[in-house]
């Protein structure tokens, strides 16, 4: 079986349509992007499962593909298909109308609404953050997640997509998500130090942890 590789297919998806729709407006490649984007946005506003199209569309957008072990297998999607389908649906709604990049390998998920709580004005913001930690159901935790993404979306700040693929992979997994939600956490405090700490990128021990081997 492949290695599994969703983290790394998502981030190179997500930075090849950031880099074309924000660096080449004009080319055949920022179209494309643009068109792909807009795809992605109308999934994101339908209950996955829906849609049939969606999956395909979503698949068909990773570059490379899922490996092997990670795509599904019978009539419902495999962990790794859910979460690449979230993450992507999310990243275009990051990206619509967007000046500035919404991918950046250097700030995980939770240290970006960490950094989010420093300099906004928003007295809900740690609330919405503590009540997508404690939902009982995914269902719940992703309004709060696309709540979360819209106000970082207002405020221009990005986060590394792949690795919350991943995360949203291990959440699905109930031996896994106490410990990934203790991670956010954990990011989320860290997000709130200094600037200069809180942008510094990610050490490799640091992102290995993102890496779950499951589909």
């Amino acid at each position: 079986m492949s290695a599994p590789n969703l983290r790394f297919s998502v981030a190179n998806t997500v930075n090849r349509l950031q880099t074309n729709y924000l660096d080449r407006p004009e080319s055949t490649e920022g179209s494309e992007a643009r068109r792909v984007l807009a795809e992605l946005r109308k999934s994101a506003a339908r209950e996955f499962g829906t849609d049939p199209l969606a999956l395909e569309r979503v698949l068909s957008t990773l570059t490379p593909p899922l490996s092997e072990g990670e795509l599904g297998r019978g009539d419902a999607p495999s962990p790794s298909e859910s979460a690449a389908y979230y993450a992507l649906t999310l990243f275009a709604t990051h990206m619509q109308s967007a000046t500035t990049p919404a991918h950046t390998e250097e700030r995980t998920f939770a240290m970006a609404c960490g950094r989010l709580q420093t300099i906004s004005e928003s007295g809900s913001l740690k609330a919405r953050f503590d009540a997508m930690q404690t939902a009982r159901e995914e269902s719940s935790r992703l309004i709060h997640l696309r709540s979360l993404v819209s106000l970082l979306k207002g405020e221009k700040l990005a986060f590394d997509y792949g690795a919350l693929a991943a995360d949203l992979r291990s959440l699905q997994n109930p031996a896994r998500r106490d410990g990934v939600l203790l991670r956010w956490g954990r990011d989320y405090a860290v997000g709130m130090l200094r600037p200069s700490q809180q942008d510094s990128p990610l050490t490799e021990s640091d992102s290995s942890d993102h890496l779950v081997p499951t589909n």
